[in-house]
This record gives structure tokens, C-alpha cells and sequence, in this order.
């Protein structure tokens, strides 16, 4: 006696099928969002670079008597965040460190330069 195979899945198979996708899915969309995370993390870490360097290149064309200590409050993106200027002065021979510090949240950055008397 011959058999007729039925061609087309099983309840088990289209179960297993369906949850092999699901898993995908969910791990998919878990990396994607770890990932738009990190790349927010990262945009406002540069925007908060680049704000710490126009504080110092503005500060390089100051008059050196005119560099002092300084606190702002900035918006980097949309978020808001402090810049301070920090200056220590050496007298001999004379020059000014600079520090600036770009803080948000529990994240910051410092860039430092020294600016020599004229």
C-alpha cells in the first residue's frame, strides 16, 4: 500500500519557525537600541568636544591678563551642560595653564593648554 505525503508544515514546525523568528526579532531590536544609544553618547561627547575647543581658541586670542576663571551653563544638542574654565597661574617663567571642562549628566571632558605671556 502506498502513502500519500501531505506537503506543508506541521503545528510543531510553523510553532518552532515562529519562535526561531521572534527570538531574532527581539535581539535585533535589543542591539538597535543599545546601538542609537552608544550613538547619542557619542554625538553629544563630540558636541561637547568641540565646545570645549572654541572655549580655548577664544581664550587664545584674549588679552593674557583678561584670562580669568570662568563657569557657563551651554546647551550641547539638547541637553544642557557646564563649561568651566579653570586657570592656575606659574609665575616663573610666567605662562597660565587653561582647563577647560565640559560637564552633563555623570559625563565630562577636560582639554587643557598653557598660554604663555606676551
Amino acid at each position: 500500500m502506498k502513502k500519500d505525503f501531505i506537503k506543508g508544515f506541521t503545528t510543531i514546525e510553523f510553532l518552532l519557525a515562529f519562535l526561531i523568528i521572534g527570538i531574532a526579532l527581539i535581539g535585533g531590536s535589543a542591539f538597535y537600541y543599545a546601538s542609537s544609544k552608544s550613538l547619542v553618547r557619542a554625538d553629544i561627547t563630540r558636541l561637547a568636544t568641540w565646545k570645549a575647543i572654541e572655549k580655548i581658541e577664544k581664550i587664545k586670542g584674549t588679552d593674557y591678563s583678561q584670562i580669568q576663571d570662568e563657569t557657563e551653563n551651554i546647551t550641547i544638542g539638547n541637553v544642557q551642560a557646564e563649561r568651566k574654565t579653570t586657570v592656575s597661574e606659574n609665575t616663573s617663567p610666567q605662562w597660565k595653564e587653561v582647563t577647560v571642562s565640559v560637564e552633563w549628566g555623570s559625563n565630562s571632558i577636560n582639554l587643557s593648554t598653557i598660554i604663555p605671556a606676551q
